[in-house]
């Protein structure tokens, strides 16, 4: 079970990178925060952490967004650029999904 949640961690602990360099310094410390809230072994708790990384997503796609106009340049191609991004939101997608199974349900109930 403890193999499902270290992608959890990294991935928050990438969505807390972002916010850093954004100068997000309230929400980099909020997004550290929530995979603890896995050590609330309630449903209700493992329901918002599936929850809030899957809308991590939007912080991704936001991001990649951003870095394609910062360096938008004629002609320049933005292909590397989506694949990081792109990788990087499958990856929390993906670590999110790891927690929807039994052993999680059994354990938070």
């Amino acid at each position: 079970m403890i193999y499902r949640i270290i992608p959890l961690i990294i991935s928050w602990i990438l969505i807390s990178a972002q916010f850093h360099v954004i100068g997000n310094k309230s929400l980099m410390i909020a997004s550290l925060a929530v995979p603890m809230f896995l050590l609330i072994l309630r449903r209700k708790a493992l329901l918002f952490v599936q929850w809030i990384t899957y809308a991590g997503i939007i912080i991704w796609i936001k991001a990649g967004i951003d870095y394609v106009n910062i360096h938008m340049v004629p002609g320049g191609s933005y292909f590397t650029i989506l694949i990081f991004f792109s990788l990087v939101a499958l990856w929390t997608v993906i670590s999110g999904l790891l927690l929807y199974t039994d052993d999680f349900r059994r354990v938070y109930r």
